[in-house]
């Protein structure tokens, strides 16, 4: 997924939603005169690794000559038989002595599915980084829809394929192009840090859970990291709306409805809605006169959290903000109505539909039932807002290795001195907002308080930004230099600027704390706004948060539960240590 998107089909849209930045990073070898005494054909001795091609890449613009060194790198261990992983390795002409991993979108497949913080993509080779990524062990084409490498025959799961895939070939990769890197170098890496967004966010939080010495610093963008959660979530936003579709010029008249409802409960009326959690927008208040009774209905079903059929909370609902313009329709999301709603396939063919859809409904096919041809519109346990708590379980097993929402496994990371950057969109509308404050919230109980916890690790939200980019905000900002400073000088992000596409420029606040207007001068600018350490507006919660589980106790796995947007919870009484 784009990051978290399942399909090969959105892996292209997440690529395109970042435009220019990544198609700078993914340039093909240009012909250049080899300057680089190392880019040659021969291959440093590093056990596991084949390289299959080295290219001398002329500088561009602001990128500058780098070896390009692809290969192979052969899997084996950790649970599964053998397998391999392509990876790309670029190499600047001068080294910073740092290492950077970036993550790949949707269900990976390619080494140019890359899914990261643009920014960061587009300076790491100027900064001087070694830069790798990797298809994570195999190969999705662009022209098949679905996930097909996860089964060799149907009910037989290709094990090493989906191990590669969760968490092993990121780490293997690792290993060996680290030793790659210090061998064409000469020297020692300093410091080594993961960057990623969606699939690539779940995949940096795997790399802290699972192999705590791999890297210093993690960079975890609108993260899938509950991708048994989030499966069904997305079955759950696409069903609402089979029946009750709510073309694209009517999705505008619900948006502006909800920014007069919202948007100057943050003290200005500027367009953002800096809080969704803090709205109290009611669908029902649009019938008759834009909405009919079903389309509401659809609506609050897609607000609203994801049960199970015990009554446990499993997934927070999504954020109402910026329906028409970061991604619920007219970009990604419900853009066609399906031409048969009661069909096993509603779009008329498999992998073809609403993002939504082409997440939920090739991920349970190939991942949970083993089945390419299972009816999840009619033989899946899940209606509205409830899963069926066997169903849920099993989601749960067969995505548990690539699951990396439990706090307590990047337990070891923190401690040895790791340091963790988390950003989401507010406007996301492939994955809740709300489960990145989930997470940091019970990060926040484990580590005594966000007083204790923000030494280690930042949770930055993002108002008005889509999945990962996108989306009427300023949402392009810098998290690879914030990272590095804060490992290297000590220095943490208070906060991180971003701008927007117009030039508006605005402070991104570590959470909970909110962007606060001095009353006077360009609301676009900066300099008008600050992040205050005693202002946690983002604690404050109204209908629709609790309709989307913020503020309430949730079941997020079955065996543990936790608060998360409570003004009375004990983590946040410490927050002003």
């Amino acid at each position: 997924m784009h990051a978290g998107c399942s399909s090969s089909r959105f892996t292209r849209k997440c690529v395109a939603a970042v435009g220019g930045i990544l198609a700078s990073f993914i340039l093909a070898a240009h012909p250049a005169l080899a300057k680089l005494a190392n880019c040659t054909g021969s291959a440093f001795a590093v056990p596991h690794l084949t390289v299959s091609s080295v290219a001398d890449v002329a500088a561009a613009g602001s990128t500058p000559e780098y070896c390009q060194v692809a290969g192979v790198v052969v899997t084996d261990g950790e649970g599964a038989g053998p397998g391999s992983a392509q990876f790309v390795l670029k190499l600047p002409a001068t080294w910073n002595n740092r290492f950077v991993f970036f993550g790949c979108g949707g269900n990976c497949g390619s080494v140019t599915s890359l899914s990261a913080n643009g920014t960061d993509i587009a300076e790491a080779l100027g900064l001087g980084y070694a830069v790798v990524n990797t298809d994570t062990g195999h190969e999705q084409s662009a022209s098949t829809p679905d996930p097909t490498w996860i089964l060799i025959a149907p009910g037989v799961p290709n094990t090493p394929g989906i191990i590669d895939f969760f968490y092993r070939a990121v780490h293997q990769v690792t290993v060996a192009t680290k030793e790659y890197v210090k061998a064409y170098y000469g020297g020692e890496i300093q410091h080594a840090y993961f960057d990623g967004c969606s699939t690539g966010g779940r995949q940096s939080l795997v790399a802290g859970d699972r192999y705590p010495r791999d890297f210093d610093g993690l960079i975890a963008g609108d993260s899938v990291m509950d991708r048994s959660g989030q499966s069904a979530a997305s079955l759950k936003q696409a069903k609402a709306f089979l029946n009750a579709y709510i073309p694209f010029a009517t999705v505008t008249l619900v948006d502006a409805a909800i920014k007069a409802s919202c948007d100057a409960a943050d003290g200005v009326a500027d367009g953002l809605i800096q809080n969704p959690a803090k709205c109290s927008f009611d669908p029902d208040s649009l019938v008759p006169a834009t909405l009919t009774q079903a389309q509401a209905d659809a609506l609050k079903i897609y607000f609203e959290t994801l049960k199970d059929s015990k009554g446990n909370i499993v997934y927070p609902g999504m954020s109402l903000s910026d329906l028409s313009t970061a991604g619920f329709e007219g970009q990604d999301e419900y853009k066609t109505a399906p031409t048969n709603p009661n069909a096993a396939e509603p779009w008329g063919a498999a992998g073809v539909g609403s993002t939504a859809w082409t997440l939920g409904d090739p991920g349970t096919r190939y991942y949970v039932e083993y089945d390419p041809g299972f009816d999840v519109n009619n033989a899946w346990p899940q209606s509205g807002d409830v899963i069926a708590a066997d169903a849920l379980k099993l989601l749960r097993e067969r995505f548990a290795g690539a699951d990396s929402y439990h706090p307590e496994k990047i337990h070891d990371f923190l401690h040895r001195g790791g340091k963790l950057i988390l950003y989401h969109g507010f406007s996301d509308a492939l994955v809740s907002a709300y489960r990145s404050i989930w997470f940091y919230s019970a990060l926040a109980e484990q580590e005594s308080g966000y007083s204790a916890l923000q030494k280690s690790a930042r949770l930055f939200m993002v108002p008005g930004m889509g999945h990962c980019a996108g989306g009427p905000g300023p949402n392009s900002f810098d998290t690879l230099k914030a990272l590095d400073n804060w490992v290297t000088h000590g220095v943490a992000p208070d906060s991180i600027v971003a701008t927007s596409s117009t030039g508006r420029t605005m402070p991104l606040c570590k959470y909970p704390e909110e962007p606060s207007y001095s009353g006077t001068g360009d609301v676009n600018s900066a300099a008008n706004w600050t992040c205050r350490p005693d202002d946690h507006r983002l604690f404050e919660v109204g209908a629709n948060g609790r309709a989307a589980g913020v503020g309430g106790d949730h079941d997020s796995d079955g065996d543990d539960t936790h608060r998360s947007g409570r003004e009375d919870d004990d983590s946040r009484s410490r927050s002003g240590d």
